[in-house]
């Protein structure tokens, strides 16, 4: 994204943004506009091999830095995180940037927390959308249900033989930022290590991150986008240095929900239809033990709520955007030639 123009907003609730737009493109019925959001804990940049496959097209870009992370605010309470308030956020990017006035004319991407976020930004504002695209994490249908983490992992133990969301007992603890900090090195080879099963190991195991945070093995392989002195490695120990503003932001989306914030956000606006009535292209990837899509896609499937879905397998981990590129590109391209 080196050619794309860095742009910052400061948004009603007095949030800045820092986002990144093509030098070209359009948002038409024909082109529509890509709004691409990232999840944890990464940045826009996530998205620049992705983007750089896609090749020329013809579609204006946007990719900005999420709330909690890299040029954007990362506000320290948890509450600013609802999917609500995010939602307000990133519509007024698009109306800066002279999207919203072109009715379903964009396509909104997002992977991971990026993924829920997408999927409230469309429920909330679907007259600006054509398309959904979900990468990894599936549709997450909302609920004003109480979300109880404890009650979470061990239905999931049960059910799969392992607590799908262990790490987030990590996530959520008042020490979790400066843990991280202390360790970064090591959070990155938490993320990225070229092991078999590593998310179980790591992710999915009770005390997983934590142990392997403070005396986990520090020599196991990285896998080849992550190697040390690469882009990415060194975007990730820039971005979360303690001056930087650290880990903390990154961590916010795990309270917001852990501690019934997204529940009780989601019960103010009953409003909502939870049907996505536009195609839906969903990224399932082999390796990754924790957003599996009997569990995160599976529901509203039955529920009828995504009847334009096409998913694709990819033989990857979690962080796919970075492994699996090509094949992302591809079958966006695709899916924007012969599906919208």
């Amino acid at each position: 994204m080196n050619n794309f123009s860095k742009k910052t907003l400061t948004t009603k609730r007095s949030l800045t943004y820092t986002y990144y737009v093509s030098p070209t493109g359009e948002a038409t019925a024909k082109h529509p506009a890509l709004f691409f959001l990232h999840g944890f804990p990464d940045s826009a940049h996530l998205w620049q091999d992705v983007i750089a496959a896609l090749g020329p097209v013809p579609n204006k870009i946007i990719v900005p830095d999420c709330l909690g992370y890299a040029g954007t605010d990362k506000p320290s309470d948890p509450a600013q995180y609802t999917y609500d308030r995010q939602v307000a956020d990133l519509v007024e990017i698009l109306v800066a940037e002279d999207v919203s006035a072109a009715a379903a004319y964009t396509v909104i991407i997002g992977h991971d927390w990026g993924s829920a976020i997408a999927q409230r930004v469309y429920l909330h504002h679907r007259q600006l959308f054509q398309g959904v695209v979900l990468v990894n994490t599936g549709y997450i249908v909302p609920s004003a249900d109480t979300f109880d983490l404890a009650s979470v992992n061990a239905f999931t133990e049960k059910l799969l033989g392992y607590p799908q969301f262990a790490y987030w007992e990590f996530a959520t603890a008042d020490d979790a930022a400066a843990v991280t900090d202390a360790h970064l090195e090591q959070m990155w080879l938490a993320l990225h290590a070229d092991s078999p099963q590593w998310m179980k190991t790591v992710f999915c195991a009770k005390d997983g991150m934590r142990n392997f945070l403070l005396k986990g093995d520090s020599t196991l392989p990285l896998k080849e986008y992550a190697k040390k002195g690469g882009f990415f490695y060194q975007h990730f120990m820039n971005q979360f240095r303690r001056e930087n503003g650290g880990f903390a932001g990154a961590f916010q989306m795990y309270k917001s929900t852990a501690n019934n914030m997204q529940g009780q956000a989601y019960a103010a606006v009953p409003h909502v239809e939870l049907k996505i009535d536009v195609p839906v292209l969903y990224f399932i990837c082999r390796d990754d033990a924790v957003c599996l899509p009997e569990l995160m896609m599976e529901p509203a499937k039955a529920a009828g709520l995504v009847p334009k879905l096409r998913e694709v397998t990819l033989d990857c981990g979690h962080w796919s955007p970075m492994e699996k590129p090509k094949e992302i590109a591809a079958e966006l391209n695709s899916y924007l030639e012969k599906e919208l």
